[in-house]
């Protein structure tokens, strides 16, 4: 259990939030009560109130803190001078190694899902792809104004394949590791994972891997 103090406003609001993220992530929305989070924070319950408005205002500040960190690493700039291909190996490099060291991110993210992001529903503009869509259409225009690919099908379902075949070595990595015998948290597993993923999306787009361009 943390600490507010009875006369450090940032440091109450940093608590409270950083309780929210480990409870949420631990046990979702429905399954945390307020005493519990300022317990865990060491405030009372009406610290969270001004600061938050209630529980549900706590939890959307989570998600805004958990989702920037994601957001972060997706919008960070490419190398310039990299290939098509060395391009889409980084992003879904990026976002693999980002889910293996933010398993908050995982498990709020599962949360959300399990509850049929209704509380996202509410808040429309919580959690959006814009940034990093934008980066993938405009790398696969590029590409296709060069002839190096053909005309692309909706950059949408390209990105959710991306994610997807990333997010599942830590969704579901616990039951993979009894299915199919591997262990998923081992960073060798994951490295050869993330190193298939990486064909397979560009064997779909037609590109070598950045080794065989040279870059």
């Amino acid at each position: 259990m943390t600490t507010c103090g009875p006369r450090n406003p940032g440091r109450t609001r940093g608590n409270l939030l950083r309780a929210g993220i480990r409870l949420f992530a631990s046990r979702g929305f429905h399954g945390v009560g307020v005493a519990e989070i300022v317990s865990e924070a060491g405030c009372n319950k009406r610290m969270l109130y001004h600061y938050f408005g209630d529980k549900e205002g706590l939890y959307v500040a989570v998600l805004q803190a958990v989702y920037a960190r994601m957001e972060q690493v997706e919008t960070a700039p490419l190398p310039p001078e990299a290939s098509t291909a060395a391009m889409i190996c980084e992003i879904m490099q990026r976002h693999f190694h980002f889910l293996a060291t933010d398993n908050e991110f995982v498990k709020l993210l599962l949360w959300e899902n399990l509850n049929e992001g209704r509380l996202l529903a509410r808040h429309p503009g919580l959690l959006t792809k814009a940034p990093i869509l934008h980066q993938l259409r405009t790398i696969l225009e590029a590409a296709q104004s060069r002839g190096e690919i053909t005309a692309a099908d909706d950059p949408r379902h390209l990105l959710i394949l991306m994610i997807g075949m990333c997010f599942i070595h830590f969704s579901n990595q616990h039951t993979l590791r009894q299915a199919v015998d591997l262990d998923m948290a081992d960073p060798h597993i994951q490295a050869e994972g993330l190193r298939l993923a990486q064909q397979m999306v560009l064997a779909y787009l037609g590109l070598a891997p950045p080794e065989a361009n040279g870059v």
